[in-house]
């Protein structure tokens, strides 16, 4: 059976996806810790990020560091955080949230958002990279 994440990719549960390039791909968590918080995910399924292929874990690091770029030019923020946890959907992913202080980096803090605000921010973020040159920004699905 798919993943969560491969059924979203996959458009078969609602999602807002900013990248995909074929070997990973982000959404916007569905509960974010602080706007734009990204989840990099391998297409590939593989439970643990460190049991990833290195070509494979190296390109996922790569994008995230890209998004980071970008997500940290677009939301206020002093640093794009990152966390690995894995515990919740056993397939391999990245979590990038814009922080200002290590307090940020607390899954306690993750709430529902409002589905127009998500839409607005992925809107947001892949007009900024579209605007950076990149292009394996999906479209956003029509509603």
């Amino acid at each position: 059976m798919s993943s969560l994440f491969t059924r979203i990719r996959q458009g078969e549960l609602p999602g807002h996806i900013v990248w995909d390039d074929g070997q990973c791909f982000a959404i916007l968590t569905l509960k974010p810790i602080r706007e734009g918080h990204l989840l990099v995910i391998p297409r590939e399924e593989v439970d643990h990020w460190y049991d990833m292929p290195a070509p494979l874990n190296a390109h996922v690091f790569g994008v995230a560091r890209l998004l980071s770029q970008t997500m940290k030019a677009q939301f206020p923020c002093e640093k794009v955080g990152m966390m690995i946890a894995g515990l919740e959907v056993r397939h391999a992913h990245l979590h990038l949230i814009p922080v200002t202080a290590i307090a940020d980096l607390n899954f306690s803090l993750a709430q529902d958002r409002d589905d127009a605000l998500q839409r607005q921010t992925a809107q947001k973020l892949r007009d900024a990279l579209r605007a950076a040159g990149y292009g394996n920004i999906p479209a956003e699905p029509a509603k």
